[in-house]
């Protein structure tokens, strides 16, 4: 045989045609041995699917669309390939959009996506197109599943960091350790990101009666500039030098880095420093920085099963709102002399 058919594939495995595209499209009802047989006839006539005309026939274009907020961040490239592998499983192609952070590129990348007919899309939402993603979602009824950050007054399927659990858990390691003038560098707080891990900052100072000094809040960007610019705010400018930080993402972290090292400052022995994320350079900085485990791989994984099982049941109205918990990955930024993992 030079190149078989779902026909041909299922007069040799003994089963119809259709339990062997449902086997093939990897669907949960198809008894696991009779899946295995049927894909082992497969994997032996190097039997590929015509998607194109699959597509045509059932009116699909197996594809998703995923758009990335933040192109210089790893985790949403991490949290792409989680996408991808699952994906993969169901024979879907991904196509990936920018926002940069932009909400009018945010909306520009949506109409392209929506334009090229996607099943499904995953959104690293900035936050502020409520109306738009409402249209898609209730009106074009494309299933979609948001990351990163809660877009404001819209319901959608979420899978989030637990940001406050999260920010609170390295707050606390740094009270631990006996520090009470604790600094936070924030992202911005027009983002849920931002703001809850903020709260969990706050959260935790609170819980060990520590008063809240405003002067040791900066709120800024996400990226390195954010972090360098609001370090030498803190030590330039506060009355009250803090004596650890904590920094809302690892980006931002390199920034801080940066400056306490302008600043004749080293980590832990003057100033303790902890970051959310934990990127793949973080065992390279100098110390190594105390972190929340990593976790990208199971926000993607997780998304793209919650925007699959809404592609396979359009008719499936229940919103689904996941928070990824993560423990701390301890090194010694924190001042431990050991590392924990």
């Amino acid at each position: 045989m030079s190149k078989a058919t779902l026909k041909d594939i299922a007069k040799e495995s003994g089963v119809s045609i259709k339990t062997v595209s449902r086997a093939l499209n990897n669907y949960p009802d198809i008894n696991k041995d009779t899946k295995v047989k049927i894909l082992e006839i497969a994997k032996k006539y190097d039997y590929s699917p015509n998607l194109l005309a699959k597509s045509l026939r059932n009116n699909k274009s197996y594809t998703i669309g995923y758009i990335i907020s933040d192109t210089m961040n790893e985790f949403f490239w991490n949290v792409a390939y989680a996408i991808e592998n699952e994906f993969k499983k169901h024979n879907y192609g991904i196509l990936t959009c920018f926002s940069n952070n932009d909400p009018e590129i945010e909306i520009e990348a949506l109409k392209l996506l929506v334009s090229r007919q996607m099943d499904g899309i995953i959104l690293a939402a900035i936050g502020r197109n409520c109306d738009f993603v409402r249209e898609i979602i209730d009106k074009l009824e494309i299933p979609l599943v948001v990351i990163d950050n809660k877009i404001k007054g819209l319901k959608s399927n979420l899978v989030l960091h637990d940001n406050i659990n999260g920010a609170l858990l390295l707050t606390k390691h740094l009270i631990e350790h006996g520090y009470k003038d604790i600094a936070c560098i924030a992202g911005s707080i027009g983002d849920t990101t931002g703001k809850k891990r903020l709260e969990g900052y706050m959260q935790a100072l609170t819980s060990f009666n520590i008063p809240i000094n405003k002067e040791l809040i900066k709120v800024s960007n996400w990226e390195i500039s954010g972090g360098y610019d609001s370090t030498i705010e803190l030590f330039n400018s506060s009355k009250i030098k803090p004596r650890a930080i904590f920094v809302a993402n690892s980006i931002m972290a390199l920034g801080s880095l940066k400056a306490l090292r302008e600043l004749n400052l080293k980590v832990p022995e003057d100033v303790a420093l902890v970051s959310f994320d934990n990127l793949s350079f973080i065992e390279a900085t100098n110390p190594p920085l105390t972190t929340l485990e990593k976790s990208d791989n199971k926000i993607g994984e997780t998304a793209a099963k919650i925007l699959y099982e809404n592609i396979l049941n359009k008719e499936n109205k229940e919103i689904k709102e996941i928070y990824i918990e993560a423990g701390l990955s301890i090194r010694e930024s924190c001042g431990c002399k050991e590392r924990r993992y």
